[in-house]
C-alpha cells in the first residue's frame, strides 16, 4: 500500500514537472521565434512619448520585435523634409501575416520649425515619399516637444484617416486630414442604382486605389507624382 502511494506521488510529481517544462519551453519559443501572424485579440499599445500625450493602438497586430534606431531623415509627399531622433522601430504582423513596422519618437519642437508653437497645437499629417508609409507629427499647445509616428510596410497600407482616428484616436473636429476635402459627387465605380453617389472624398492615397477615375476627376495630373506613376502602371493616364 505504501509503495502504491509512493508511485502515485512520483507520477503526480512527474506530471507537474512536465507541465512546468512545457510552460517554460512555450514561453522561450514565443520569445525566440516571432509569431507568423496575429490573432484578433492581439493588440499593440505604444505610449509614444512615455507621458500618455499621444498613444498608438494597433488592434489585431502582434509585436515581432523592437529596437532603437539611428537618427534619420524622411521626405513627405508635400515635399517637407523631416527627421526622427531617439526613435524606436517596432515591427509587427497582422492577422493575415502581413508585416509592417512603426517608427515612434519624441523630440524638441525646435527641430520642427513648421509646427513649433507654444500658443496652439500644430501638426503634420502626410504620406512618406521614401517608403510605403504614413506619418503624423504633433506639437501640442503649451509644450516644446514634438511627438512623431510613421507606420509603414510593403505588405500593409495605412490611410491618413486610419492613422489619425483609429490608431491615434484623435478628435476629428480638432485634427482634420491634410488630404480631406468637402463633399463632392463623382461617378461610382460600382454598377446598379444611381450612376452617382455623394460622399466625402477620402484621402488621395486611398481614393487612387479604390476609385482611380474619381481620383483624376478630383485631382490634377501632377498633384502627386508617386500616385500618378502608380495609376499609370495600372493602365490609367
Amino acid at each position: 500500500m505504501a509503495n502504491a502511494k509512493k508511485v502515485a506521488v512520483i507520477l503526480i510529481g512527474l506530471f507537474v514537472a512536465l507541465l512546468l517544462i512545457a510552460f517554460f519551453v512555450g514561453s522561450a519559443i514565443n520569445l525566440l521565434v516571432p509569431p507568423s501572424e496575429a490573432v484578433y485579440s492581439d493588440k499593440i499599445v505604444e505610449d509614444i512619448g512615455g507621458d500618455n500625450a499621444l498613444v498608438a493602438t494597433l488592434k489585431g497586430c502582434a509585436e515581432v520585435g523592437r529596437t532603437d534606431i539611428p537618427d534619420g531623415n524622411f521626405k513627405t509627399n508635400l515635399n517637407q523634409n523631416l527627421c526622427w531622433k531617439n526613435a524606436k522601430n517596432i515591427s509587427y504582423v497582422d492577422t493575415e501575416g502581413n508585416k509592417g513596422y512603426i517608427i515612434v519618437w519624441k523630440d524638441l519642437s525646435e527641430n520642427y520649425p513648421a509646427i513649433s508653437s507654444k500658443y496652439k497645437t500644430e501638426y503634420i499629417s502626410d504620406y512618406v515619399d521614401s517608403m510605403n508609409g504614413t506619418c503624423f507629427l504633433v506639437n501640442f499647445k503649451g509644450t516644446d516637444v514634438v511627438y512623431g509616428i510613421i507606420i509603414a510596410g510593403d505588405d500593409i497600407e495605412c490611410s491618413e484617416s486610419k492613422l489619425m482616428y483609429t490608431i491615434l484616436d484623435l478628435n476629428r473636429s480638432e485634427f482634420t486630414q491634410t488630404y480631406s476635402t468637402t463633399s463632392y459627387s463623382y461617378p461610382s465605380s460600382y454598377g446598379g442604382g444611381s450612376s452617382h453617389y455623394h460622399t466625402v472624398v477620402p484621402d488621395r492615397y486611398t481614393l487612387s486605389r479604390t476609385d482611380p477615375g474619381a481620383y483624376y476627376d478630383h485631382y490634377e495630373y501632377g498633384d502627386n507624382y508617386d500616385i500618378d506613376d502608380y495609376l499609370e502602371s495600372e493602365g490609367y493616364d
